[in-house]
């Protein structure tokens, strides 16, 4: 028996300054190069790719799991605000992620095509600096529920924490070559506040491959703080989540690009 994960993250390098796919299409949504992964997508049963694999199907994403995947983001950006994460500072505005319908359909569009690997652009209007986080995992003889495999990605995701340093957090670095960190402060960041998500599944022959994708409202910013700190929530204009205390409520604004 074996299980293997891999992950990655895409980081925003600088800020610069109708059909399905069709709205997708116009460059000024990716001025930092394409194409938009939502521009002439793959089809709704898979591409090119999970047509040659096995068993190569969506993984239905129910209302449920969604509310699953939301819990797993903000257990993690509550504990953080509020001091628990060691040796990192508590914030004091990390908004409520929730789910976002665009932000998953633009997921899809990249986990349909059965290739692990970032796409170049996934931006909205709404959300022009979008981020992502990518994973798959491989494994034969073990048997794991929806729950499972997301806890697992999540949780990978989130254990970079182990390996960044709180002057990540307060500037996150330009230039950098250690473990990666990208994952963690993606899920940190307190300038998100939706997010949506994509699972595919094929075979490689006796392996069973599964692969999630995020999309974010926001991605990492070099030379920017991933959130503000302070005392917890005390910058919340909303009140704070009853369910994760860490929290401002689901309706409060993000913080702006220019913030430093």
């Amino acid at each position: 028996m074996a299980i293997w994960i891999a992950c990655a993250t895409l980081l925003l390098v600088v800020l610069s300054g109708v059909s399905a796919g069709g709205k997708y299409c116009s460059s000024d949504l990716c001025p930092r190069g394409g194409p938009h992964v939502g521009c002439n997508p793959p089809s709704s049963s898979g591409g090119p790719t999970c047509q040659g694999k096995q068993k190569a199907r969506k993984v239905l994403l129910t209302p449920a799991l969604q509310a699953y995947i939301m819990d797993e983001h903000n257990l993690n950006r509550s504990n953080i605000a509020l001091g628990r994460i060691r040796p990192y500072p508590s914030a004091i505005k990390m908004p409520t992620l929730t789910w976002d319908p665009e932000l998953a359909s633009l997921a899809d569009a990249n986990a349909r095509s059965c290739n692990y690997g970032h796409d170049r652009c996934r931006a909205t209007k709404k959300f022009p600096y979008a981020g992502q986080n990518i994973a798959i995992t491989q494994f034969f003889g073990y048997r794991f529920t929806e729950k499972d495999l997301i806890h697992k990605f999540v949780s990978s995701w989130w254990s970079e924490y182990l390996d960044a340093r709180p002057e990540h957090v307060r500037k996150y670095p330009s230039s950098y070559s250690g473990k990666p960190i990208g994952h963690f402060t993606q899920i940190a960041s307190d300038r998100s506040t939706k997010v949506g998500c994509s699972m595919w599944y094929w075979k490689d022959g006796q392996m069973d491959v599964y692969y999630f994708v995020c999309n974010y409202s926001f991605t990492n910013i070099m030379d920017r703080s991933v959130y503000q700190s302070g005392p917890t929530a005390s910058q919340c204009k909303t009140g704070r989540n009853s369910k994760f205390p860490g929290l401002c409520n689901a309706s409060e604004e993000p913080r702006s690009i220019m913030d430093p």
